[in-house]
């Protein structure tokens, strides 16, 4: 199946869909508190637990009246957030540390994916298998995603020439685009925004993740400024326990939670069959990022201390941020570990979940 123009632009609401995606919802007997998120991407299956959540009314019960819009990548989250313009952020914990050493007063407060789906992806048909593969090719990107951000991380990991790379960047919409529709041979991206689409067309992808050559770090976190955590820790908590409240239906309810998702996004609604297969193929491997010992042990949105030092690390090593604070001020676990699944449910979301987690190509 060819992607024409305007069947991207409904695919998944991939290319659509700036601004808000909140949905009404009915009022609960008084006001409820207005919260703002923005996700660091496109409205994806990857973060159907926001909107499941929402349509749910899980931040309702919680007295929250939430707001999503989507987002233009991670190094474009910390900024709104840090002013104010966002309660709440949805980013890559790399990016974040970055900006926090470059002065904005940032914390993770809930991990969403302890994996890393960052990478550079190319279709299978062109070969491109190593970072070496790169040297002579055209790379697009979009400016503000981490992938982006960690570009210079990857390059000073595996030595390859920069020079010798051509990179273009363009934004979401085309980013996606682009390389199905095989107008460049690779690009930038997150293993979730990007496989969807390509699966859903019939084709396969070659994967180079950054963290295969060195750049470990945790993923996707939700972040706050420190003064939310220390003025309003009721809304962090009502918060937090809803998304996770979410995230826990998402991982129980595959295909429940995809009906849920498509109601709540106008761009994907009178859609094609598509839009549904890139839901669910983001929904599977957004819920593969998830599954790792200690969330099972310790509950969801559970940041591994050790992890986040890794990333920590991985941020003072490739990116040569000198100013990060201690790793306390950059991460609490303080909202989480209310909501746990048993080790039945775990079992069969571990065995959907093993075919989509990222792997070398």
């Amino acid at each position: 199946m060819t992607m024409t123009r305007r069947t991207l632009l409904k695919t998944a609401g991939i290319i659509g869909g700036a601004g808000s995606l909140g949905i009404a919802m009915p009022g609960i007997g008084r006001a409820a508190t207005p919260i703002k998120i923005t996700l660091p991407w496109l409205p994806l299956g990857t973060y159907s637990y926001v909107f499941v959540a929402k349509e749910l009314g899980l931040f309702a019960k919680n007295g929250l009246d939430v707001t999503i819009d989507r987002g233009f990548g991670s190094g474009k989250v910390c900024v709104p957030v840090d002013q104010g313009q966002y309660d709440f952020g949805l980013t890559d914990l790399s990016v974040m540390m970055t900006c926090v050493g470059r002065g904005l007063d940032l914390v993770g407060i809930a991990g969403i994916w302890p994996r890393s789906p960052i990478g550079i992806f190319s279709l299978k048909e062109n070969n491109i298998t190593k970072p070496k593969d790169l040297e002579g090719q055209t790379v697009a990107f979009d400016v503000g995603s981490g992938d982006f951000q960690l570009w210079p991380a990857f390059v000073k990991a595996t030595g390859i020439d920069d020079s010798k790379v051509k990179k273009v960047t363009m934004d979401g919409a085309a980013l996606i685009k682009s390389l199905v529709e095989k107008q460049v041979k690779a690009e930038g991206n997150f293993f979730g925004s990007i496989a969807p689409s390509v699966w859903a067309q019939g084709q396969e992808l070659n994967t180079i993740f950054y963290e295969d050559y060195g750049v470990k770090n945790f993923s996707i976190a939700v972040a706050c400024k420190r003064a939310t955590i220390e003025k309003r820790p009721e809304v962090c908590q009502g918060f937090v326990d809803a998304l996770l409240e979410g995230l826990k239906y998402v991982y129980l309810n595959p295909e429940k939670s995809v009906e849920l998702h498509m109601k709540s996004v106008k761009e994907l609604q009178g859609g094609s069959t598509l839009n549904q297969k890139v839901v669910e193929y983001g929904q599977a491997v957004g819920t593969a990022l998830g599954v790792v010992d200690s969330v099972k042990q310790n509950g969801l949105g559970y940041m591994d201390p050790a992890l986040v030092a890794t990333t920590a690390n991985t941020v003072k090593t490739y990116m040569d941020v000198k100013n990060a604070p201690e790793l306390d001020k950059l991460f609490t676990n303080q909202f989480v570990g209310r909501v746990k699944l048993t080790e039945a449910e775990w079992q069969p979301v571990e065995a959907r979940s093993e075919k989509y987690i990222p792997r070398k190509s």
